[in-house]
C-alpha cells in the first residue's frame, strides 16, 4: 500500500478518535458542533483520498474534490467563533466562502471535476481562502498586537495556512509530500481540539510540548505492541500479545504521562517550570501545620506576588454567618473588601453555582456566544476582586472562600498546566480552613470536658465551706463591734458572694448549653437589661445610650440567655470606663443583606490591648484585677450556639466595641455555628461607626480567625 494511502487511512482513525472524543464531553455549544462538521468533512476528505488511492480514480478523486472544497467554509466558520472578528471584509469573507464552495463542489461533482483545470483552480481557492482567513484573523480589532493574544493567534492562524498549503501541494506532488500534508493535517485537528476543549488558545510551547510527550508515549507503546505481537508464532499467541500491549498501555498511560509533562516543562519551560514548583512549596506549606485561614492568606498572597507571575492577587474567605466574602489579604492594588449577593450578586451566584475556576476570557466568549446573558456584569465583578483567574476553595457542598489572580501584563498569563497547580493550592487551602474549624470545635469540646470534670468536685469542695463561712459572718452583728472589726467583717461577707459568683458563673459555663428558642424581639431584651443595669446601679447614675433601630424584626432565640450577654457587655463596658458610670452605647440594626439583626455596645474606656484580643472569649483568660475570665467566654458560647457572631473591635486609648450578629433563622439547639470569632485593633486615626459594617483591616493587616 502506498504511503499517501497509508497515511490517509490513518487520517481517518485520528479524525474518528478527535471527534468522538469531543463527542463524549456531552457539552452542547456552538464551537463543539462546528467542531464536529468540520471533523465530518476531514473524515469523509481522508477517506475518499484512501478510496481514490485504492481502487481508483473514478469516481472517489471527484467526491474528494467536492469535499475538498467544502473545507474553507467550514475551516472559516469555525474559527469566527474561536476568534471572532468584527470587520466588514470577515463577513463578506465568511459569505463569499460559502458560496463558492458550494459552486466548487459542485464544480468537482460534474465532469468538470476530471479536468486539471478545475483541480487546480479548486486547489487555489481553498489555499486561498484559508490564507485569508488566516490574515484577518490577526488584524481583528478585539486585540492590540504585541499582546499574548495576538501571538497565540497568529500561531493558530500561521498553523491554518501552512497545514493548508501543505496537503494542496501534497494532492498535487503526492508520494511523502502528501503523506507530510496528511499528517500536519492531523495535528491541526488535534491542535483545534485541544483549543476547544480548554476554552482558550495554546501556547506554541504548550502545543509543541504536548506533541512531544503524545509522539514520546505512541512511540513507546507502538514498540512494546510491535514487540510482543512479533513474538507470537501463530494468530492466537499473535491476538494474545496484542491484548498484553492494550494492558500494558493502560497501566502506565498516566503515570508516563505525568513523568514526561514534568521533565518536557523542566527541560523546555523553566520559567513555568520554576512557577509549578514554587506552587508545589506553597502547598506543601499549607498542608504542614497551617490550620490559621488568616496565616494560610498570607502565604500563599505572599508566594504567588513574590513569584512575579500575578500583579494582582487576593485571597477571600467566607464570612462567620456565610453570607459573603470578606477580604483576608492582598497583593498589589487594593480590590473589594466584600462580595455578596448584594454587592457583586452575579459573582456570588457564578461562584455559588459553579464552584468551579472562573476565567475571563471563558466568559468573553460565552458573552459573545449569547449576547442577552448578563456576563458584562459578572466581567465587571471579576475586574472588581482583581481576577482574570478566580479559583474558589470548595469542600463537599460549601463554598469556603476564593483566590483571585490577575495579571496585567498579558490577557491569557496563566496555561493549563499552570491553573491545574492552581488549583491544587485552592484544594489545600479548603482543606486548611475545614481543619481550622475542627480544630477549633475540638478545642472547645477539650475545655469544656477539662471543665466539667472540674465543676463536680469544686461544687462539693468550694461551696459547702463557703456557705457555712457566710452563714457564719452573717451571723455576727457588726453593730456589736468595734469599726476595724466591722469592716472586717464585711470584708469577709463581700468576698465570699464574689467567690460565690465565680462559682456560679464556672458551673454555668460547664453546664450543657440548653435553650428555650422562641420569637424574640431584640430591642425589648435590650430595654429591660438597660433598666435592670440601672436599677443594680441607681446610686452611682451610669449612663447607658440606647439607639434602637426602627423595624427590627423578632429573632428565634432564648430571650434570658440573650439577656445575660447583653447584662455582661454592659458591666464590662462600665468597668472599662475610667469613672465606672459611662457611657456605654447600645445599636440595633436590622442588616437584611446579611440575614441577620445586629447588636453593638460600645465603650469609651481605654480598650483591649492587640496581643489580648484574640484571646479574651478564652476561659479564665480575663485583663482585669478581680475578673474570672468566664464572663466573655459564656457570652460567646451563647452567640455561637444561637447561630450568630460577636467580634470585637478595639482601638487602645479610645475604648471597645463588641458586634453581635444573630440570625433570623432558627438554629439547631444545641449546635455551634459561626465558628470563627473575628477581632480587630482599628489603626490610628480611625474610629468605629455604628452604623457601618465592622471596619475591615487593609493590607498585611489581616483579620485574625481562631
Amino acid at each position: 500500500m502506498l504511503l499517501e494511502v497509508q497515511s490517509a487511512l490513518i487520517g481517518v482513525f485520528v479524525t474518528v478518535a478527535v471527534m468522538t472524543s469531543m463527542l463524549l464531553r456531552r457539552r452542547r455549544r456552538r464551537t463543539d458542533a462546528l467542531f464536529v462538521v468540520l471533523c465530518v468533512i476531514l473524515l469523509i476528505w481522508f477517506s475518499s483520498v484512501f478510496l481514490t488511492g485504492y481502487f481508483g480514480t473514478d469516481p472517489w478523486l471527484r467526491i474528494e474534490l467536492a469535499v475538498g472544497s467544502l473545507i474553507p467554509a467550514g475551516v472559516i466558520r469555525l474559527f469566527s467563533e474561536l476568534v471572532p472578528w468584527h470587520t466588514q471584509r470577515g463577513r463578506k469573507l465568511m459569505n463569499s466562502a460559502y458560496t463558492l464552495s458550494g459552486l466548487s463542489a459542485v464544480a468537482a461533482i460534474s465532469p468538470l471535476g476530471d479536468l486539471q483545470a478545475t483541480r487546480a483552480v479548486i486547489g487555489i481557492y481553498v489555499a486561498a481562502t484559508i490564507l485569508v482567513a488566516s490574515r484577518l484573523m490577526t488584524e481583528s480589532e478585539d486585540v492590540g498586537k504585541g499582546t499574548v493574544e495576538y501571538v497565540r493567534r497568529r500561531y493558530l492562524a500561521i498553523g491554518a495556512a501552512l497545514v493548508s498549503v501543505l496537503a494542496i501541494v501534497g494532492e498535487a506532488v503526492g508520494g511523502s509530500i502528501s503523506a507530510a500534508g496528511h499528517l500536519a493535517v492531523m495535528l491541526y485537528v488535534f491542535f483545534l481540539s485541544q483549543v476547544i476543549l480548554r476554552e482558550r488558545l495554546l501556547d506554541l510551547n504548550e502545543f509543541v510540548g504536548r506533541m512531544l510527550i503524545l509522539s514520546i508515549l505512541a512511540a513507546l507503546f507502538g514498540a512494546i505492541s510491535a514487540l510482543l505481537v512479533t513474538l507470537g508464532s501463530n494468530t492466537s499467541t499473535r491476538l494474545f500479545g496484542a491484548i498484553i500491549g492494550v494492558v500494558i498501555l493502560l497501566t502506565l498511560y498516566e503515570p508516563l504521562k505525568q513523568r514526561l509533562e514534568t521533565k518536557a516543562i523542566e527541560l523546555f519551560f523553566r520559567e513555568r517550570h520554576r512557577f509549578i514548583m514554587a506552587l508545589e512549596d506553597v502547598r506543601r506549606a499549607m498542608q504542614h501545620g497551617v490550620l490559621d485561614p488568616a496565616k494560610m492568606s498570607r502565604i500563599v498572597a505572599d508566594a504567588l506576588y513574590d513569584s512575579r507571575r500575578a500583579t494582582h492577587v487576593a485571597v477571600y474567605l467566607l464570612e462567620p454567618l456565610g453570607n459573603g466574602f470578606a477580604l483576608h489579604a492582598f497583593r498589589g492594588p487594593e480590590p473589594a473588601p466584600r462580595v455578596n449577593a448584594t454587592d457583586l450578586p452575579e459573582l456570588w451566584k457564578a461562584i455559588q453555582q459553579s464552584r468551579a475556576p472562573l476565567l475571563t476570557e471563558q466568559i468573553s466568549r460565552q458573552q459573545e456566544d449569547d449576547e442577552e446573558a448578563p456576563h458584562h456584569e459578572l466581567l465587571d465583578a471579576l475586574r472588581s476582586v482583581s481576577a482574570d483567574l478566580l479559583l474558589p476553595f470548595v469542600s463537599g457542598e460549601a463554598v469556603l472562600g476564593f483566590l483571585a489572580l490577575r495579571d496585567d501584563r498579558s490577557l491569557e498569563a496563566f496555561s493549563t498546566a499552570e491553573i491545574a497547580s492552581l488549583m491544587k493550592i485552592a484544594e489545600t487551602a479548603a482543606t486548611v480552613i475545614w481543619n481550622s474549624r475542627l480544630a477549633e470545635r475540638l478545642r472547645e469540646r477539650e475545655r469544656l470536658a477539662a471543665i466539667g470534670a472540674m465543676a463536680a468536685g469544686l461544687a462539693h469542695e468550694i461551696r459547702n465551706p463557703l456557705g457555712a463561712i457566710k452563714g457564719a459572718a452573717e451571723y455576727l452583728d457588726p453593730t456589736s463591734m468595734n469599726e476595724e472589726d466591722g469592716q472586717f467583717l464585711e470584708v469577709i461577707i463581700e468576698e465570699t458572694n464574689r467567690l460565690n459568683s465565680v462559682v456560679s458563673q464556672f458551673l454555668d459555663y460547664a453546664r450543657p448549653f440548653r435553650a428555650r428558642f422562641a420569637p424574640a424581639n431584640l430591642n425589648e431584651v435590650v430595654q429591660k437589661t438597660a433598666r435592670l443595669v440601672e436599677a443594680q446601679h441607681k446610686d452611682s447614675e451610669v449612663r447607658l445610650e440606647l439607639d434602637l433601630g426602627e423595624l427590627v424584626p423578632e429573632i428565634t432565640a432564648d430571650a434570658e440567655q440573650i439577656k445575660q450577654v447583653i447584662l455582661n457587655l454592659i458591666l464590662n463596658g462600665l468597668d472599662a470606663s475610667t469613672d465606672g458610670v459611662g457611657p456605654v452605647t447600645l445599636t440595633t440594626r436590622h442588616r437584611p443583606e446579611r440575614g441577620c439583626v445586629e447588636l453593638r455596645v460600645r465603650d469609651q474606656g481605654s480598650g483591649i490591648p492587640p496581643e489580648d484580643l484574640d484571646q479574651i472569649f478564652i476561659p479564665f483568660f480575663t485583663t482585669k484585677q478581680h475578673g474570672t475570665g468566664l464572663g466573655l467566654a459564656v457570652c460567646y458560647r451563647i452567640i455561637t450556639a444561637h447561630g450568630g457572631t460577636i467580634v470585637p473591635v478595639s482601638r487602645v486609648g479610645e475604648g471597645t466595641e463588641f458586634i453581635v450578629q444573630l440570625p433570623l433563622a432558627r438554629p439547631e439547639v444545641g449546635s455551634v455555628t459561626g465558628s470563627f470569632v473575628k477581632s480587630q485593633v482599628l489603626p490610628a486615626g480611625k474610629k468605629g461607626d455604628s452604623d457601618s459594617d465592622p471596619p475591615r483591616p487593609r493590607g498585611p493587616s489581616l483579620l485574625e480567625s481562631v
